[in-house]
């Protein structure tokens, strides 16, 4: 190895051992990656890194998912490294869902150098802003150089990247590593030990505006029969004043955190409530205030999407979370917010009728699944719902099983955590999704899933050696029926060819 070409290898490692260590400072503690070889000193530098934990999982699509259970879980940026080519690109469903669900992931490709660009070099491709509006932003790495200005340049990079995975709107960031060749040093000289520490500039939460949040006053503050819709992100503290029986009702998202606690004016049963005539015309509100997006009830949007009332939408993250056609306002404010706010107290009687009508409906619920012998996908919900352990989490996948979920899932005050890929509602990467949840998770993990969001995923079954806990998977398999055969198109010829494809396999 000549000069040169040691110095190269030198100053890449420099590069990923100040890299690793870096993500030590900050409090990152998984890495996920994939095996190749452009990416040698990005992952040689958090392998050698004492209090970094680094998983080997061998595709990129499944890491990602895995790095994305990871981060819903801990709320924590998880770091992804994957090599050079297409490897990045097989992260962009789980990017994707990161983005639309508000979950960091720090996204750390390893490239080619720029004279190996366009001119057909092999496993090259542009990577530059390779995931476009999805990720919050992307950084260009330079060259390594084992410079200190460098190296502290390469750490304020890094540090800020990680600060915009968990600003006001929580998300992926892409950073795009190029090295060139020789990949790794041969005299093992350990460079970058000394490096400053950087105080990370973690975003600070905005104060309410008094403005805005008077403006909201303003549309409902005269209210007497409002209505509450808890999205999945409002934590508990975002209600804790309504625990009371003047409280309004509060319908919840099938994820909602409400559903596992005893909350007094709390509904589930929303879906099988609106679909009554009789009930519609009695519950009719004077005021929305919805907290996050909608949940995902066909029925309750109809409903929503027809009233003529006054409607508060809230999310911090400055996104539009409103697809409904009658208008609303919309504020980026935290959902803490409402705890400050003095809502007038509801009208005698609005928050009762909801509470005694839900009471009901649970009430037949409990007789039919007590006499039901046989099993569809409706009882095993209502099964996990009243056997699953206090303080489990359970993943759910898209399609039937969420909305199973949301229909006979039966409250508790068990604590336990609710989770499933609703930011953009694909069953892309179920397993390996649950699987990251599970990781080093002190709580029994669960997975509920059709059969064809599990095959779709069947890859993840081989990251399924590196996780450390337990997952156990509850699987229907309906023959590909389940959400299409609510569809117009479940009595055509075609149904069973190009929309239920069912698929031939032993899953014992």
């Amino acid at each position: 190895m000549n000069a040169d070409s040691q110095s190269t290898a030198r100053a890449n490692s420099a590069w990923g051992r100040a890299l690793a260590k870096t993500l030590l400072e900050l409090g990152v503690e998984q890495i996920v990656f994939s095996p190749g070889s452009r990416s040698t000193p990005l992952v040689l530098g958090c392998e050698n890194q004492d209090g970094l934990q680094t998983i080997p999982i061998l595709d990129e699509r499944t890491a990602a998912f895995f790095a994305l259970g990871l981060g819903k879980r801990s709320g924590k940026p998880t770091v992804l490294i994957c090599t050079s080519g297409s490897a990045p690109t097989h992260w962009f469903p789980a990017v994707v869902e990161a983005d639309h669900s508000g979950t960091p992931l720090l996204l750390l490709s390893a490239d080619r150098p720029p004279e190996l660009q366009d001119c057909g070099a092999g496993q090259t491709i542009n990577q530059t802003e390779l995931f476009a509006r999805f990720t919050r932003v992307f950084h260009q790495i330079p060259l390594p150089d084992q410079s200190e200005n460098s190296l502290n340049e390469l750490k304020e990079i890094i540090v800020r990247a990680y600060s915009e995975t968990i600003g006001r709107n929580p998300g992926p960031v892409h950073l795009n590593f190029p090295f060139r060749e020789p990949l790794l040093s041969e005299d093992g000289e350990e460079i970058a030990s000394d490096l400053p520490s950087i105080t990370p500039p973690l975003p600070a939460r905005p104060d309410a505006d008094p403005p805005r949040t008077a403006e909201i006053l303003d549309i409902l503050g005269s209210c007497k029969r409002p209505l509450v819709l808890a999205g999945e992100h409002a934590p508990l503290e975002t209600f804790a004043k309504w625990d009371r029986s003047n409280g309004p009702p509060i319908l919840c998202d099938s994820l909602s955190p409400l559903r596992e606690t005893t909350f007094h004016t709390r509904i589930l049963r929303f879906e099988n409530l609106l679909r009554n005539d009789g009930f519609r015309q009695r519950a009719q509100p004077d005021a929305i205030l919805q907290l996050g997006p909608l949940p995902t009830s066909k029925t309750l949007r109809k409903w929503l999407g027809k009233l003529d009332v006054p409607r508060v939408v809230i999310d911090p993250r400055g996104r539009k979370v409103d697809p409904l056609p009658n208008p609303s306002s919309s504020f980026d404010l935290e959902y803490l917010v409402i705890s400050s706010l003095d809502f007038p107290e509801c009208e005698k009687g609005w928050t009762d009728q909801w509470i005694e009508s839900e009471k009901e409906v649970e009430s037949k619920f409990d007789q039919y699944f007590r006499d039901e012998q046989g099993w569809f996908e409706g009882k095993l919900t209502r099964a996990l719902s009243t056997h699953l352990p206090e303080g489990s989490q359970l993943q759910v996948a898209n399609s039937m099983p969420i909305r199973d979920l949301e229909w006979f899932w039966k409250g508790s005050d068990l604590g336990r955590s609710l989770f499933g890929n609703r930011g953009v509602n694909g069953i892309d990467g179920t397993l390996g999704t649950a699987l990251g949840l599970a990781h080093d998770s002190q709580k029994p993990s669960f997975l509920l899933t059709g059969e064809l969001a599990f095959l779709h995923d069947s890859n993840a079954l081989l990251a399924s050696r590196q996780l450390s806990g337990n997952l156990t998977v509850f699987l229907v398999n309906n023959q590909g029926g389940g959400i299409f055969e609510n569809l117009p198109v479940a009595g055509l010829p075609a149904f069973e060819k190009c929309f239920a494809t069912p698929q031939e396999c032993n899953f014992k």
